[in-house]
């Protein structure tokens, strides 16, 4: 009761000498906490020529919206089997019987120091095509496609004696052009694997070259996470088939490039041949699910499980067995090797 009264008489005290006092405002014990916006996200994929007639370009981008929020840039070259390369997965299998007589194919990436290399000894490159590739992408983070293309014509303003990293910081690529305008061009014509809501700040895009699907053919896997948890995800394969018929080769097969297959064949994507290769699933297996609604199936699937829950969805499609039905676990999926392409994106996700 005495702390009562001296609080009373201390605040009479105040108002009557009309002192000011700051009003505090009442607390209702609610915190506001603003949080990241939370959308869906998309992975395009995208195939060009960024870069001469000797390679074809993969880009893959993650998007938020209509902005950009990561990218991959890979680009596919068949060099002297015996120059130290890597070549893709099954060049020494099935797959490699389709090169011309002593080519490989490889990926840049994946032959960053030996490439790079090559780069510096030609035309006196002090900086990786690896680097370069990320600078690029460096600059494209947070933009539409409209405003990737006002860089190009930035850097396409410089002339042949300009600078292009006064434009793209890093980067000193002859085509930086050419591969801004692709990744623009995979925003807007990329085919597209639909993710799950995600908070972009969070995200990181992975990408491998892998082989889930027996000898006669390479996988490019894309993998977005938010921590441990894939949010987005994307597999095409390439396959050298015989040319002519349904299929169309990769860009540059009717150039340099395809110097390196073997007379009579053509490299594919799956997804740009999806019309054409489901119709010869069909006429093997007697499929009734295209290859690009299978491939979508298995990347819903993956999407938005963690890389844990991801392994024993995997080991549930294992134990069905031969006479199991694998739709039973991934809906809308009938590919034999469905636990595989999971398994590729897991360990993608993984690394």
């Amino acid at each position: 009761m005495k702390l009562s009264k001296i609080v009373l008489s201390s605040l009479l005290v105040l108002s009557a000498a009309t002192v000011a006092v700051p009003v505090a405002t009442q607390f209702t014990g609610d915190i506001a906490i603003v949080q990241a916006q939370e959308e869906a996200v998309t992975m395009r994929r995208y195939y060009t020529a960024a870069h001469g007639d000797k390679a074809f370009t993969a880009v893959t981008v993650l998007l938020q919206g209509d902005k950009l929020v990561d990218a991959v840039i890979d680009e596919f070259q068949f060099v002297a089997k015996d120059g130290g390369f890597t070549g893709v997965p099954n060049s020494d299998s099935d797959f490699g019987a389709g090169y011309a007589e002593g080519q490989v194919l490889v990926g840049k990436l994946d032959n960053d120091e030996g490439y790079s290399k090559l780069m510096a000894e030609k035309a006196g490159s002090t900086v990786t095509i690896g680097e370069n590739f990320k600078a690029i992408i460096e600059a494209t983070k947070g933009k539409t496609a409209d405003e990737i293309l006002a860089l190009v014509e930035e850097v396409d303003g410089l002339g042949e004696d300009g600078n292009v990293s006064d434009v793209v910081s890093g980067a000193t690529l002859a085509d930086t052009s050419g591969y801004l305008k692709a990744i623009a061009e995979a925003i807007t014509e990329g085919y597209e694997f639909t993710g799950v809501e995600a908070n972009a700040d969070n995200l990181v895009l992975k990408q491998e070259i892998a082989a889930p699907h027996g000898t006669k053919s390479f996988a490019l896997v894309s993998a977005a996470v938010d921590g441990d948890k894939v949010v987005a995800s994307a597999i095409d394969e390439f396959q050298i088939v015989a040319a002519g018929g349904d299929f169309t080769g990769v860009p540059n097969s009717d150039a340099d490039f395809g110097k390196g297959i073997a007379e009579g064949s053509v490299l594919i994507s799956k997804i740009a041949n999806n019309e054409g290769y489901s119709k010869l699933m069909t006429d093997k297996a007697g499929s009734t699910v295209s290859y690009l609604d299978n491939l979508n199936a298995v990347a819903a699937y993956a999407n938005g499980k963690t890389i844990e829950e991801l392994k024993a969805g995997i080991e549930e499609v294992a134990g069905l067995g031969e006479d199991g039905n694998v739709s039973d676990v991934v809906s809308g999926a009938t590919l034999a090797d469905t636990a595989n392409y999971l398994q590729a994106i897991a360990e993608v996700a993984e690394k």
